[in-house]
């Protein structure tokens, strides 16, 4: 990346759409100078059911950004979830082109083509990533991209990440609705983890479980690389709505009930005090109940999530590879007592949870889509980056430009055919 060079990335959930515009400052870290939020209603179960709806949610988040930055968005890169998304390792060697010149862009690029070869595609899938983690040249490792390296040939340990056709061409028609390219696919815990974990925590072995509002992504990170990742279709919302369905009463109330009771553990309540229930119905209203049911809720659901996980780690023989667990997402954030559950259920002794409030950019649910743009913005030399858009000092300013030039084209019209005139009158 180069200084001023400018990314635009939108974190496509469940219900909203996040947009972040960065651009990479003289320090080479990432700006954000603009920001957008909307919601969103076209998504469920990871698959885009409307189109049109999430085209009119991206549009105005685009817009807000667009507004602070003074930029014209044409393209973005968007986010992508473990239910669409699955990972095959692969270890590839290649040929230097001209080995006494040293290791250039080309040969990466030869070597990139040679793994898009390698991989074995299903039916409408693609590949939207390649995750190189280190290469090897004459016997020496390097993390990063060895450009000048004097070799005949090279190698290299990658994960390719693959995506279902389906999705990318919802992706794409949303986008296109919204009058927007699709600069790339990113993978949404490659995201997440750029923000929430510390390199010794990848390198040891960490369990990162995000857990959004719809659904729940788990990582392995060992090594610094990826071992496992995946999603499951439960999230905060369900707890909202496990509660709403147990007392009878609304999802608005059921979600005050939620912060406002927001303890992960029954053994954690110190003064279990009735709580007057409205209800649906005129005739509903006034029922008693004890704190304690509502957090015995919120408990069973979190614990549930907890032992899905554990299932998963476990089927996938990776217990052995964890050494610490981080918990972030807006839908365990708020929630005391998360960490310990943790503890108990999975049997890890390092819980950290890591909220988006600690995080400094503008808000919360921007944490996703700026850690897509601080991920984009650290990719190798040899990969383009930078999102196509315009400086646009006045929101009417593309108008005005075209009513310009149609008012120069009529004019020069009109003067040539009195010059034409003239001369045949002449």
């Amino acid at each position: 990346m180069a200084i001023g060079d400018i990314i635009v990335g939108l974190d496509i959930g469940v219900s909203k759409v996040s947009c972040v515009i960065g651009q990479v400052n003289k320090f080479n870290e990432i700006e954000v100078i603009g920001y957008g939020l909307s919601n969103n209603a076209g998504i469920k179960k990871g698959k885009i059911i409307d189109p049109q709806r999430v085209s009119i949610s991206i549009k105005e988040a685009i817009s807000s950004a667009e507004q602070i930055s003074e930029l014209s968005v044409n393209s973005a890169y968007v986010n992508i979830k473990g239910l669409n998304v699955r990972i095959e390792k692969l270890i590839i060697e290649s040929e230097v082109e001209k080995p006494n010149d040293g290791l250039s862009i080309k040969d990466i690029n030869n070597l990139f083509s040679k793994i898009q070869i390698s991989t074995q595609l299903e039916k409408n899938e693609q590949i939207i990533d390649i995750l190189p983690y280190e290469y090897k040249v004459n016997g020496r490792i390097y993390k990063e991209e060895p450009i000048g390296a004097f070799c005949k040939s090279f190698s290299t340990e990658v994960e390719v990440v693959i995506a279902k056709g389906e999705y990318i061409a919802g992706v794409q028609k949303a986008l296109k609705l919204a009058g927007l390219s699709l600069d790339g696919l990113i993978l949404e815990t490659l995201a997440t983890s750029n923000i929430v974990l510390m390199p010794e925590e990848k390198e040891m072995g960490v369990l990162l479980v995000d857990i959004g509002g719809g659904h729940t992504d788990i990582s392995v990170y060992k090594n610094s690389k990826i071992e496992f990742y995946g999603t499951i279709p439960v999230g905060g919302d369900h707890i909202t709505n496990d509660i709403a369905l147990t007392f009878d009463i609304t999802n608005d109330e059921a979600e005050k009930f939620k912060r406002q009771y927001n303890l992960a553990i029954m053994a954690m309540i110190t003064n279990n005090h009735d709580v007057k229930l409205n209800g649906k119905g005129k005739n509903n209203g006034g029922e008693i109940v004890k704190c304690s049911d509502i957090v015995q809720v919120i408990e069973a659901r979190i614990k549930e999530i907890y032992q899905i996980t554990k299932k998963l780690i476990s089927d996938n023989k990776l217990s052995g590879k964890i050494e610490c667990m981080v918990l972030t997402g807006q839908g365990i954030s708020n929630i005391v007592g998360a960490e310990e559950l943790a503890m108990l259920t999975l049997k890890i002794n390092q819980v950290r949870i890591c909220s988006p409030k600690l995080i400094n950019i503008i808000k919360p649910q921007h944490t996703t889509v700026f850690g897509m743009v601080r991920y984009i913005s650290s990719l190798g030399i040899s990969k383009h980056v930078n999102s196509d858009v315009e400086i646009i000092t006045d929101p009417n300013l593309k108008e005005k430009i075209v009513d310009a030039m149609s008012n120069i084209k009529t004019k020069f019209s009109n003067i040539f055919r009195k010059s034409k005139n003239i001369d045949e009158n002449y």
